[in-house]
């Protein structure tokens, strides 16, 4: 077993979650549990034996576990625990600080629509959540669709939407990392059409509220 052996609460947690691929598996595992399938998907370029060692490592750790889910499904999933929940405010800071970093996405660059839950965490202001309820449609690059809830605090992609939405954001990932980082303020992209919302006054308010910068 590798381990810094420093008596340091950093070091001790990089022990746990800082092999390559440890913290992107737990990402995926913070919107809910998942099949291995979905794991190789949403963590692409991993290969399964290193998922499958990465699991066990998180699960002997007590971050992840096992479960089967029941008939008619009948197939294990993976899942964060009560204490792998606790690493969702590091993956927050994580991500709003690699917001900088991001610049123009490449042509090579992997994107799953579903990953943009890790930056929309990052700038929730959950002081301003406490029993508000907000179903978001986000329609990005190539018509690419998401779906964010936002309910008394947490928020989670919806794989399977149904209904309409309180409200509808165009924008391309270009400038939501931009938003993200501070470099361009949401007025400024409303005015030039790079951002754009469909739906009441309420909810824009309300998704102004819930996501202006709070640094």
């Amino acid at each position: 077993m590798r381990s810094y052996g420093q008596w340091c609460a950093l070091a001790r947690a990089l022990d746990v979650v800082g092999e390559r691929w440890s913290l992107l598996i737990v990402r995926e595992l913070l919107d809910g549990p998942k099949r291995y399938t979905d794991l190789l998907d949403g963590v692409c370029g991993i290969s399964t034996d290193v998922l499958a060692a990465r699991l066990r490592d998180l699960e002997d750790d007590g971050i992840v576990s096992r479960r089967e889910l029941p008939r008619p499904a009948a197939s294990k999933v993976s899942e964060i625990t009560e204490k792998g929940a606790g690493l969702g405010p590091v993956v927050a800071s994580l991500a709003r600080w690699g917001m900088q970093l991001l610049g123009e996405r490449g042509p090579d660059d992997e994107f799953r629509p579903h990953w943009l839950a890790s930056g929309l965490r990052a700038l929730l202001r959950t002081d301003e959540t406490a029993g508000v309820s907000l179903v978001v449609d986000y329609v990005l690059d190539h018509d690419e669709h998401v779906r964010i809830r936002v309910d008394d605090g947490q928020l989670r992609v919806d794989p399977e939407p149904h209904g309409e939405p309180d409200l509808v954001v165009h924008a391309s990932l270009g400038t939501l990392a931009d938003l993200g980082d501070g470099s361009l303020r949401a007025s400024d992209a409303v005015a030039d059409g790079r951002l754009r919302f469909d739906g009441s006054r309420d909810a824009v308010r309300t998704y102004a509220r819930l996501f202006s910068p709070h640094r």
